[in-house]
């Protein structure tokens, strides 16, 4: 798998019909974060807790001076408003935890599959797939595969993420306990103070040593490795759904890990090779949405691209059968 010469179709394929690639990419950003815009907006507009005042409002034209009175006053009054309102919080927290995953699973998701299959039918010089196959995907019978199939992609990514992220949390509790009567007590850090609180807690006191530190974020990095790796060898689930969407959940994320195999470095190297392109997106601080989107048809054709390569070079060597993802043998 050449970067170059993937780079180099990607842009091919991309001279006559960038406008409409752009359009596709724009279109799935908008519907599938379109929860996440709504629930934002609200959230800022009625969550008590954005509404907390911790500056002087007259600091601009008194050179930045605070008056510390008025501002107490400011952070009680705003602090009583918050707890006035706490079912208020609770309810915008609640529903963003229930709906916006299950608007992901419902509708994201697909929608990242109906972009793929839409790059990879544009993968060729002279033929530009309709718009409306990007909404191919909601078709009677291929959503409910899809869904399905995405939905165990996400199980499988969210049972690799808990290790790292428990070895962080598990790890780092110890020092945590001493933040916590460093800020209640007001005490100063010393070995008398860490020792108590191992006898308090009845914790061996190598946990509170720099070397248990050493040691949790050793094993973190080596955890988020594995998962990192792991998104590697389900990242051409969508593609191989954009094939064939009747496949199914297990059959399609094991032909994605079959085709994968050996593979993980150039998938990351070929990820990596855009961070320049990104870094100069997010360069441009006021349009970074804009920046991004309008380089995003050169990565997902990229992205297309690789997963023919990929799955030819797979049916060339037997991983696979191009009768599984629905093609039609000639003569």
């Amino acid at each position: 798998m050449n970067r170059a010469a993937l780079k180099s179709n990607a842009r091919l394929y991309l001279s006559r019909k960038y406008g409409d690639a752009l359009g596709v990419a724009v279109v799935t950003s908008l519907i599938a974060g379109a929860l996440s815009i709504f629930f934002s907006i609200v959230g800022n507009r009625f969550n008590p807790l954005t509404q907390l005042v911790f500056w002087d409002e007259l600091a601009p034209l008194t050179g930045g001076a605070m008056d510390v009175e008025r501002m107490t006053e400011q952070m009680i009054k705003s602090i009583e408003s918050v707890l006035s309102q706490l079912w208020l919080v609770g309810l915008i927290l609640g529903v963003s935890l229930i709906v916006l995953p299950l608007y992901r699973i419902l509708v994201g998701n697909v929608m990242t599959v109906g972009r793929d299959r839409w790059y990879l039918r544009a993968a060729y010089v002279e033929h530009t797939p309709p718009f409306g196959s990007l909404f191919s995907v909601f078709r009677k019978g291929d959503y409910t595969k899809i869904t399905g199939a995405m939905l165990w992609r996400s199980f499988w990514l969210f049972l690799w993420s808990i290790p790292p992220y428990l070895i962080l949390f598990l790890g780092l509790l110890p020092q945590q306990i001493v933040f916590y009567h460093l800020l209640i007590n007001r005490a100063a850090l010393t070995e008398g103070l860490i020792l108590r609180i191992s006898k308090q807690y009845g914790l061996p006191l190598f946990l509170f040593s720099p070397l248990m530190l050493l040691v949790v974020l050793v094993l973190f990095l080596v955890f988020m490795i594995i998962r990192i790796r792991k998104s590697y060898q389900y990242r051409m689930l969508p593609y191989i759904l954009a094939d064939n969407p009747q496949l199914g959940a297990r059959a399609s994320l094991k032909i994605a890990q079959d085709m994968t195999r050996g593979k993980i470095g150039r998938l990351f190297m070929l990820d990596f090779s855009f961070i320049g392109w990104i870094l100069l997106c997010l360069l441009c601080i006021c349009l970074p949405w804009v920046t991004l989107h309008l380089f995003a048809p050169y990565y997902h054709m990229t992205w297309a691209e690789g997963y023919r390569v990929i799955r030819d070079e797979a049916a060339k060597q037997g991983i696979l059968r191009m009768e599984d993802l629905g093609y039609v043998r000639v003569g």
